[in-house]
Order: structure tokens, then sequence, then C-alpha cells
């Protein structure tokens, strides 16, 4: 019973981690994040910072283990995924430890209604810290797993048009806080503070929905054809037979013109690496782009992969029948150890899969953006881009919107990922970014899901996995930006800088009261000395 009773918050920390992982796609229960959060904040409270580390690095293993099991599935194996896991469970484990810290501070300490409400600020600014660092360093960063991507579903959606990802994440964090200075309320008999608190959690909970989000067109419309081509479940094989890819996404254009008539697009759509040869060096990958950009009478933007000088390049190429290639977008953030390997040398001392990427993938450089002539209003519209795992960063899509993105185009390979959990996590992280940014998304991929997406972050039309299909929309196109936009990387900043405050506050306190301690014992060893003289 006593060892059952010693790991009973070890137990609670990994059951709120699965309660905050239930919160995302595909479960999709976005109310379970704020009680898992809940959970981690009363586990941590009143321990030192060795324990609330340790329990903070369990609520990020049953966070982050389930989540990220489809870098598993991608590799074939569990050493990325395992590796991963661990890097992210550590910043857990940094905020279990500085809360630990942080709530010692006089000003958080005490039944004062006060000193609740500091407790609500405090945990929220220390939580958007550690998101935030981790969403953004080292090597760019993970944001798999903020918790604004749980709520593309959530009434709170709307919070993030005015304060981005971490806005969004921030309120679910005031509401887990919340939740559990009622309890604390309501043993101490505040009635008056039960209600403040309940009142406040779910003024945030529902509120929000009547928040105005701005989605109607102010420069007209865009008619996007989006083309899923599909890849045999053998993706690799698949990429490995030459042209098959590129194949399948110009037959299904053929039978998306057929469906609609040539020329009623204004342009088409085809996801990361579509084209298995670069079109713009291989003359059969060429003829087939360009057979098709032609049947359907509208311009084709195609995922090819270019090497050179020994690296290789992300690009997103705007094809045009009869004149080929032109304008590029060329990814800015290749994923780390998926797409090129950090320190190689130092990885491959540790494990041969350092060898699985042959040739690093470089970061682009230029515009967060692609120029589209539109081909039934034969004007340019520009749109914004982000490639694959892109979408999860609000500072790349922000670039691309400053720069006059009236449209935010997200087209990804999901094949290796087969029927893991990633493309579900990657549609709502479009959902959430198209009411960050007020833009439509369309997201399309090479096996599913390939969606058209509202600037409310409403899923219009969407496909099923692993099947060749098309998606026909008329997305607004729009000018104005949020405030969520506006403010730019201003949030992020404060929320670090804040949390470094309130660390090195905790770091002050505590050894104030190591040296009282200290004194304490100094001078009881000095009375003990003189009672035996």
């Amino acid at each position: 019973m006593r060892r059952l009773r010693a790991g009973a918050p070890a137990l609670g920390a990994l059951a709120s981690g699965l309660a905050v992982w239930a919160a995302f796609p595909p479960v999709g229960l976005w109310w379970a994040a704020p009680l898992g959060v809940a959970g981690l904040l009363v586990l941590t409270a009143g321990r030192g910072p060795a324990v609330g580390a340790g329990l903070g690095a369990v609520f990020g293993l049953g966070l982050f283990t389930p989540l990220l099991h489809f870098i598993a599935v991608a590799m074939g194996n569990s050493v990325g995924w395992a590796a991963l896991v661990l890097v992210e469970s550590a910043y857990l484990a940094a905020l279990g430890a500085a809360w630990a810290l942080v709530r010692r501070l006089g000003v958080l300490t005490g039944d004062h209604a006060g000193k609740a409400w500091a407790r609500v600020l405090a945990f929220t600014v220390l939580w958007c810290a550690v998101e935030e660092l981790r969403s953004s360093w080292p090597l760019g960063g993970f944001p798999f797993g903020r918790l604004a991507f749980a709520m593309a579903q959530a009434p709170v959606l709307p919070v993030a048009a005015y304060g981005g990802s971490l806005g969004l994440s921030a309120v679910v964090v005031v509401v887990a806080a919340c939740l559990v200075e009622v309890v604390g309320a309501l043993r101490r008999r505040r009635p008056r503070l039960v209600v403040a608190l309940a009142a406040t959690a779910s003024a945030l909970l529902l509120a929000p929905a009547a928040l105005p989000v701005p989605t109607g067109a102010q420069d007209g419309t865009l008619r996007v054809g989006a083309v899923q081509g599909n890849v045999a479940t053998d993706f690799e094989d698949a990429f490995g037979r030459a042209l098959e890819v590129t194949g399948n996404h110009a037959e299904a254009t053929h039978q998306l013109a057929a469906e609609v008539g040539t020329g009623t697009l204004d342009v088409v759509i085809w996801p990361e690496n579509s084209a298995d040869l670069d079109p713009r060096t291989h003359l059969a990958s060429a003829a087939l782009v360009d057979e098709a950009a032609e049947a359907v009478g509208a311009p084709v933007l195609v995922g090819a992969v270019a090497f050179e000088d020994d690296v290789r390049y992300n690009d997103i190429v705007v094809w045009s029948a009869g004149t080929g290639p032109g304008e590029y977008y060329r990814k800015h953030r290749p994923v780390p150890f998926a797409e090129y390997v950090p320190f190689r040398s130092l990885v491959r001392a540790v494990t041969a899969q350092a060898d699985r990427i042959g040739t690093d993938m470089a970061a682009g450089t230029g515009p967060q953006t692609l120029t589209v002539r539109a081909a039934t209003q034969d004007r340019e519209v520009t749109v914004a881009m982000g490639i694959c795992f892109e979408v999860a960063y609000d500072e790349v899509l922000r670039e691309g919107v400053a720069q006059g993105g009236q449209v935010i185009v997200i087209p990804t390979n999901n094949a290796s990922f087969l029927s893991s959990s990633e493309a579900a996590q990657q549609l709502a992280q479009g959902q959430v970014q198209a009411v960050v940014h007020g833009r439509a998304v369309v997201q399309v991929s090479t096996v599913g899901i390939t969606a058209i997406i509202s600037p409310a972050g409403e899923v219009l039309q969407a496909t099923r996995p692993y099947t060749s299909a098309s998606l026909v929309a008329d997305v607004p196109l729009r000018r104005t930006t949020n405030l969520a936009d506006r403010l730019g990387a201003a949030p992020g900043v404060l929320a670090q800088a804040g949390g470094a405050v309130l660390v090195a506050a905790g770091i002050v306190e505590a050894a104030r009261r190591s040296r009282g301690r200290s004194r304490r014992g100094s001078r009881r060893a000095d009375r003990t000395e003189r009672e035996h003289q």
C-alpha cells in the first residue's frame, strides 16, 4: 500500500499527460486538455524542483508518446520516436521544476483571492514560455503538441485570430488553472472566489464563440482545384518506380478536367513530392505535367525535389502549359533528423539511422509566397506558402501573409505516415492557422487528408485518405490582417521574458530560504553547544 501511495503522483502525471493527448486528433476530446493541464498543476504544487521535474517528465511521456507515434511509423523503428519523445518531455520536466520553484514565492502563497489570481497568471506564463521555447528552439523547434492545435473543434478557436496559437494555448491554461483554484476555494469555503473563478473559466471557454472572425472575400475569389493523386502503400517503392507518382497526379488532373471542363479553374494544386522526378530536369516528367496543365487549362503547382551542389531542396513550382516551369517556392524550414541530419558525425556515432538520409535538404530563401496568374481572371494572385510541417509554425505563414498572401496553400506528403494520426493532426493545425491569419487554407496531400478550410477554421471539403480524388472550391481572397499577425512575435517574447523573470525570482527565493535554514541550524547548534558547556 505504501508503494502504491508513493507511486500515485507519477501515475497521476501520466494520466494527466494522456488526457491532454486525448484532446488532439484523432481522439479529439478538446475539453480533456484543460483537465490534463490542471492535473499537472495540482501534482507539482508544493513539490521540490527535483520531484516537480520528474512529474513533468512523466506528464510529457504520457502526452508525447502516443502523440508522436507517427515518427515510428515513418521510420519503421522506434529510435527517432523515442528520441523525440524524450526531448519534448524534457521541456515539460523543466516546466514542472519551474512551477515547483515559482509556487513558493510569497506573492503566490496564501488564501487571499489576489493570490489565487496571481497563481493562475504565473502558471499560464510559465506554460506559455515553455511551449514557445520548445516550438522555436533548438533547430527551429517542434510545435506539434501545442495546446492550440487541440482546439480546432472547440468554441475557443476564434481566440487564435487575436492572440495566435500561443494566445489560444494560454486560454486553455487559464481555464485549467481556474479549475484548480476553484477546488481550493471550495475547500477553504470561499464562495465568492469560487463563483468568480468558475465564471472566468466558463466565459473563456464559451464566450470566444461570439468573437468576430472575418471570413468574407475582399478581392474576389480564386477557383482552385486540389488534386490528391494517391500513392501505393509501399510508398518507398512507389517513389522508386519512375514517374508513377507523377503519373497518378497527372491522371487525376485529366479526370478533374473531364469533370469540370477545360478552362474553368484558376489554378490546380498538386501536393509536396507529387513529381517523383523533377520535371525541370526530366523530359518525361515534364511531358506528363505539361499535358495535365493543358488538359485542365490552368497553371499547376507541382511538388518537386531539386538536387544542387550536394544538397537537395523541396520546391513547389508554378507550371504553365507550353511554357513550362516558372516561379517556385523553396521550403524554408526543412525538418531536422527527417529531411536533414544536423551534427551528422555525432549522430552517426550513436545510431546508423543517421545515414537513412543520404543527401541533406537545405533551407530555401526568398519570399514565403508564390504568384499565380488566375487562368479564368487573367490577373495575378499572391498565395502564402508552407510545405508540410511548416503549417505548424505561426511565424512562417505570418511572413507569407505579410508579403501579400491572400490565401494559404499547404502542399504536403503524408505517405510515409500511413494510417497514423499525423494527417489528422496536420489538418487541425491548418484549421487553427486559417483563423490565426484570417485566410482560407488549401491543404493538398499525396494520400490524404486534402482539404479546403475556411478563414474561420471550418473544414468545407475533405478527401478520404488513400484515395485518388480532387476538390474544387472558390476560396475567398483576403487582404486585411488579424490582430494575431499584427502582434507578431511579441506574445512569445513576452511569455518567455515573463517566464525567465518568474524562474529567477523562484531561484532567489529558494536561496533566501536555504540561507534562513542554514542560519537557524547554526543558532540551534550554538545553543546546544552552550548548554553542554
